[in-house]
């Protein structure tokens, strides 16, 4: 996901991404909720910190939609104090780096639950770590935070989706799938892809900041300069990505409804959405907080699903705070 905010997160990011190499895991054949399977499936991840003797400081990270470890291996350290934490960013399937339908012939529709399965298979049966402090994740991220209180609801202490949703709203669907059935149209034809592809981005960027914030930040003569570079992922990843957030709903995984949710959901929640969020609307997460009676941070700026980084202060604090109540940090 191309965003201009994080431009200035860039050297930071460059630099830890430097001392924290890249690693994969080998799944071997894992099979889909569909049951579709995914040959010598791979996973990618990189790693922040030191894991404690009694491995009880691990966070997971799942990388955002389009996102990458390279790309988001800065991002804990704008989001949360990481001092004693054990943080493992993690490259969600489709992404172009763990298995995705560029590097993996017949690689099927997954869904969230798919990445959040073969992320809890890296963390067991490769990490060899039984249980996670938490689990953290911004946007899809954020998605995947959510997917992981109802498929292992004893497996971590804490979770932490930011701007994420535990079910698309009818808004998000119409911009999720107005991108995906550009390109699935264009599908048959190379040119046609690299065409839907930048459409496709085009709209991404349209939701994900305010109209304010774009009026005010870009003139309109300059319009051609920051909405025509497109994606830096292949068509068929985008479209990977965009088919598993369409899917998600984390009340048809859990057969459950929001009613009864909290029969399900053990782990303490913190929630961040953004009041003006025009790519995941914010209404499913701040209901289902209110629901649990889960902490709940609205961040209200003009950045719309950005708000992350223009509020950055507020949301390291919140998160931190969030993650020292119950100090399992040894080291």
């Amino acid at each position: 996901m191309r965003n201009i905010i994080t431009v200035l997160f860039l050297l930071i990011t460059s630099c830890i991404a430097a001392q924290s190499k890249q690693q994969f895991t080998n799944l071997g054949d894992f099979t889909t909720e569909d049951g579709y399977i995914i040959k010598d499936c791979k996973v990618g991840y990189r790693t922040l910190g030191k894991l404690n003797a009694e491995k009880t400081n691990a966070v997971l990270w799942p990388t955002h939609f389009t996102g990458t470890s390279e790309g988001a291996i800065g991002w804990p350290n704008i989001i949360m104090d990481t001092t004693g934490l054990y943080v493992i960013v993690v490259d969600a399937l489709t992404n172009g780096i763990s298995s995705s339908p560029s590097n993996t012939p017949d690689f099927p529709d997954i869904t969230i639950r798919d990445m959040v399965n073969s992320q809890y298979k890296l963390v067991t049966d490769h990490l060899n770590i039984n249980h996670l402090y938490a689990v953290v994740g911004i946007s899809m991220g954020g998605m995947q935070a959510f997917e992981w209180l109802v498929a292992y609801p004893d497996f971590m202490d804490k979770a932490i989706p930011i701007i994420g949703s535990p079910k698309q709203s009818s808004y998000d669907l119409l911009v999720w799938q107005t991108m995906a059935d550009i390109i699935t149209t264009a599908q048959k034809n190379k040119q046609d892809l690299d065409v839907a592809l930048k459409l496709a981005e085009n709209i991404e960027f349209i939701n994900l900041y305010t109209p304010t914030y774009v009026v005010n930040k870009y003139p309109a003569d300059s319009v051609d300069a920051y909405i025509g570079e497109g994606f830096t992922m292949k068509p068929l990843n985008v479209l990977g990505g965009l088919n598993a957030m369409i899917s998600l709903d984390i009340y048809k995984s859990a057969s459950s409804d929001i009613e009864n949710i909290s029969d399900v959901i053990k782990a303490d929640l913190l929630v961040i959405v953004s009041k003006q969020d025009h790519l995941v609307n914010p209404i499913s997460s701040t209901i289902l907080a209110e629901k649990l009676g889960a902490k709940l941070v609205t961040l209200t700026g003009d950045c719309g699903h950005s708000a992350v980084f223009c509020e950055a202060e507020k949301v390291k604090k919140a998160v931190t705070e969030f993650l020292k109540k119950t100090d399992h940090n040894n080291g």
